[in-house]
């Protein structure tokens, strides 16, 4: 164990003349090579147990409500003689948008990537294999009473938002009060357009003549969503100071206009708070979802669709380079965006990548044409990006390889040396572990919902 991390120190240092070598490689593992690094590619490897994915950063907001008074019907003045007008506020938190992280949730195990028939990576860049392990169900963590929280994946999360009936003499004297604590959830699915919410709403206490209070609600989301349960609960029964109702209300992401594949919208809450024998028509008070955690579905995917929260924090692709099956790209890769000066990359489509993968790997010569999966054509920065498909000939085009516990990557042809100064690769690697490479994307696109312009990070790890 020792020995492989003293190895990865020397990669780092020599990487970059391993890039840069001229060699006779178009041949088996196994045969000369240039003076390389040594890589835990080579040694014996451990199954991968999964590395804890990144602390994810949820944002919240202040929540922004309207308040209302009315004046009381004849049937609660009869019960009540001084009370002539009902008020009611709305409390919320206060200050500016914040982000906080959460903690990082490490999965089980990490499924490897299935080979991909076509043998090219691309399609597992869409499409990666059934093992891969589901994620935590969407959760959020209330950090700060009285604002929204919410995460790319995490659900959205309303706590303590507090509502004050007030009731008001001819004289303008408070001679009543109830206060109301809601609280709300609402779960969010990569891989379905519906969307389930929990509500509850507690009476705290009541003072003077409010013995207790009516409380209902109703909601509704915005364009390019349908509201398919519109009432937490529909019961007008009175509560007494403690307790509490709870229910659900549901939402589905489908309603996307024509000739569009997403749709981004909020959900506005209505709440009717009244005393005994009032019928509650209008509404006392609202409040909608943060204009800066729209929630986003679509069907851009070709099987799955779904809906996330987009933050300001990015998703981030990450590569390991003691990876069993794809291991032995990941120094390449890290230089490349080294070169490039930039760890972000810009998603695209199914078509665009279809394009890019030809511009960089057509026309590919195949070392091994008669030995099905030897040999197959990895582009990187990957097809199924904005900064992928570059002219292959452009490219820096490798076979990566271990000989005698020695990681190299010099260049496939003598007659195309690599200059050092390429910003692309065409690399010669098998398919299985050119499919497993594009799996790590697929992975990420599927759980992140990672759409056409969508920018994210890669990162590279032992």
């Amino acid at each position: 164990m020792t020995s492989t991390r003293i190895r990865w120190v020397l990669l780092a240092l020599l990487l970059t003349a391993t890039l840069t070598a001229t060699g006779t490689v178009g041949a088996p593992e196994g045969h000369a090579a240039p003076v390389g690094t040594p890589s835990t590619a080579a040694a014996a490897r451990t199954a991968d147990s999964g590395s804890p994915s990144p602390a994810k950063i949820s944002q919240t907001a202040p929540v922004v409500a309207e308040d209302s008074c009315s004046r009381l019907p004849a049937a609660v003045r009869a019960t009540v003689p001084d009370a002539v007008t009902a008020c009611v506020r709305v409390t919320g938190g206060t200050g500016t948008t914040t982000r906080a992280k959460t903690a990082a949730t490490a999965p089980a195990t990490v499924g490897l990537a299935a080979d991909d028939p076509g043998g090219d990576g691309t399609g597992t860049e869409f499409e990666p294999d059934a093992d891969d392990p589901e994620p935590p169900p969407p959760s959020c963590a209330v950090t700060s009473p009285g604002n929204w929280t919410w995460s790319r994946t995490g659900g959205m999360c309303l706590k303590g938002v507090e509502v004050t009936y007030l009731l008001y003499d001819a004289n303008g004297k408070t001679i009543g009060t109830g206060l109301i604590e809601f609280n709300s959830t609402l779960a969010t699915s990569y891989k379905s357009l519906d969307l389930n919410e929990t509500i509850t709403a507690k009476l705290v206490r009541v003072t003077g003549d409010v013995k207790s209070l009516v409380v209902k609600m109703q909601v509704a989301c915005g364009a390019g969503c349908r509201t398919v349960t519109k009432q937490p609960w529909y019961s007008a029964a009175e509560m007494a100071p403690g307790t509490e109702k709870t229910g659900k209300t549901k939402y589905s992401g489908d309603a996307f206009a024509a000739n569009t594949t997403r749709s981004s919208f909020g959900i506005d809450y209505k709440v009717y708070v009244t005393m005994p024998g009032a019928t509650p028509i209008d509404t006392n008070a609202s409040w909608s979802s943060p204009t800066t955690g729209q929630i986003r579905c679509d069907k851009e995917q070709p099987r799955l669709r779904g809906c996330v929260i987009p933050t300001d924090d990015m998703p981030t692709l990450s590569y390991s380079r003691s990876h069993e099956k794809y291991g032995i790209v990941v120094p390449i890769y890290e230089e490349i965006m080294k070169r490039r000066g930039t760890d972000i990359l810009h998603a695209v489509n199914q078509t665009k990548a279809n394009a890019n993968r030809a511009s960089t790997c057509t026309p590919f010569t195949n070392l091994y044409p008669g030995q099905t999966g030897k040999d197959s054509c990895d582009e990187f920065p990957p097809a199924s990006t904005e900064e992928g498909g570059q002219d292959g000939d452009l490219c820096a085009e490798l076979t990566p390889q271990v000989v005698n516990g020695v990681w190299s990557a010099p260049a496939t042809w003598p007659t195309r040396p690599a200059s050092g100064n390429e910003t692309c690769l065409r690399l010669h690697i098998t398919q299985r572990a050119n499919s497993s490479a594009g799996g790590v994307l697929g992975s990420l696109r599927k759980y992140e919902r990672l759409v056409d312009g969508d920018a994210f990070r890669i990162q590279f790890t032992a």
